[in-house]
């Protein structure tokens, strides 16, 4: 862009800041116009001339043209947002300044009781209903019965702009395990229990009510404690591994999680070797990635969180409290902002593979880029999981088996070389 037409630009942009719209508007149509204007001017302009307009069906027009260039752009997305009245100015936030919770009032408890005995209902692992422990009365769940329901997934663009993106959990009845820091919703009703993941006890004590975004979605267990136990002996076996491990028996749990749409293109430029010489070489990808799952937990391990990764979603169904009936769910740690992070850095690697694999000369210096990769909308889920443990040399271990398929996964003592280069790093650390 040349020296001129930069300068009409910070003379556009100006007069726009002094509230001189239509010295703004005169200077930004000849940035608009002028033949050796860059995208990035391109964008800021369109996005300027919009801030300036007064006609709702101008302002759209200029914020549109803004995006014909970068779908990304977030400036442009959330002024839309602010014009289409998904987003209010009032509750944009500085992430870097995040106000403190306003005190929130106790949440109500709610107490599934059967209508026949009255006895207590548990949502039992057959995937859709309450069951009396007394009498064995069902009390169906029409949701998931409901073929047609639908889920509903917020928009990404106007969560960032508020505290709902950037927030941890802070009104529901809550518990935090005093051995891992685990945080769970409490059932109607309980005031102990075991943790899921390291068997500590809970207590009525450590009740506290924190501001809880409600989950969208559910997915019902349909593996029940004893086929959860019978795969982690076979798994025992299958390691030729002693019970004198003391396999603690599986609990349940549902673990939160994050999914993404995430659309857009994914654009490279490298250097490619064609007779001896060195030419530039560029292309781009279409994405259009659907219910990309991120863990909204750190509270299983590495080894453990791909089972996360990877779980199903064809049984995903319209959350239900019920669900939660004699069930632990653990509450989310991880904001979607940070989870979105990841989305795009999963999506990013993704794609560098792939592109590296269609490069059929000698190349140099890939640039891989996700600036036009857009996250449109997202929705926080439970999934479930059993959970289960044993303890070898002194050390204890996790397993998990998917509380729908019955895959299971675990932790493992480290073996010969990696045992002695672990012990090694531990004693330079």
């Amino acid at each position: 862009m040349s020296d001129r037409t930069r300068d009409l630009l910070i003379r556009g942009i100006a007069a726009a800041r002094g509230n001189s719209k239509d010295e703004a508007r005169y200077y930004l149509k000849w940035v608009i116009d002028a033949p050796d204007v860059a995208s990035e001017e391109l964008i800021e302009a369109w996005r300027t001339l919009a801030e300036v307009s007064d006609d709702p069906k101008e302002k759209r027009n200029c914020l549109e043209q803004a995006l014909a260039y970068d779908p990304a752009d977030p400036q442009a997305r959330r002024a839309l947002a602010l014009l289409d009245g998904r987003l209010k100015p009032e509750e944009i936030v500085d992430p870097d300044h995040m106000p403190a919770p306003a005190p929130q009032p106790a949440a109500p408890t709610r107490r599934y009781v059967c209508t026949h005995c009255g006895g207590a209902m548990a949502f039992t692992p057959d995937g859709n209903a309450l069951t009396c422990e007394y009498c064995g009365q069902r009390q169906w769940l029409a949701n998931v019965t409901n073929g047609a329901a639908i889920l509903t997934e917020q928009d990404f663009t106007v969560a960032l702009a508020t505290a709902k993106g950037h927030t941890k959990p802070t009104a529901t009845r809550t518990i935090k395990c005093q051995g891992c820091g685990a945080s769970f919703v409490l059932a109607p009703d309980t005031i102990s229990a075991t943790c899921a993941y390291c068997g500590s006890a809970y207590v009525s004590e450590q009740i506290e009510t924190r501001e809880l975004i409600e989950p969208e979605g559910v997915v019902p267990f349909a593996v029940n404690r004893d086929q959860a136990l019978r795969a982690v002996l076979a798994w025992f076996r299958a390691e030729k591994l002693s019970l004198r491990g003391n396999p603690v028996p599986p609990n349940g749990v549902y673990l939160p999680a994050w999914t993404f749409d995430v659309a857009g293109e994914i654009t490279w430029n490298c250097l490619q070797e064609e007779n001896d010489q060195w030419l530039p070489s560029s292309g781009s990808r279409v994405v259009s990635e659907n219910d990309m799952l991120v863990a909204a937990s750190h509270t299983l391990s590495a080894t453990l969180i791909d089972e996360i990764n990877a779980f199903p979603l064809a049984n995903l169904a319209p959350y239900d409290a019920r669900y939660l009936v004699d069930w632990a769910a653990e509450t989310y740690g991880i904001p979607v902002s940070d989870a979105s992070l990841v989305a795009r850095g999963r999506i990013w690697e993704r794609e560098r593979r792939a592109i590296s694999t269609t490069i059929f000369r000698p190349y140099k210096d890939l640039q891989v880029s996700a600036t036009r990769l857009v996250v449109e909308s997202y929705k926080l889920i439970l999934l479930p999981l059993w959970i289960a443990h044993y303890r070898m040399q002194g050390k204890q271990y996790t397993i998990v088996v998917n509380g729908r398929t019955g895959n299971l996964r675990a932790e493992k003592p480290l073996q010969g070389i990696r045992k002695a280069l672990a012990n090694f790093l531990e004693d330079l650390g």
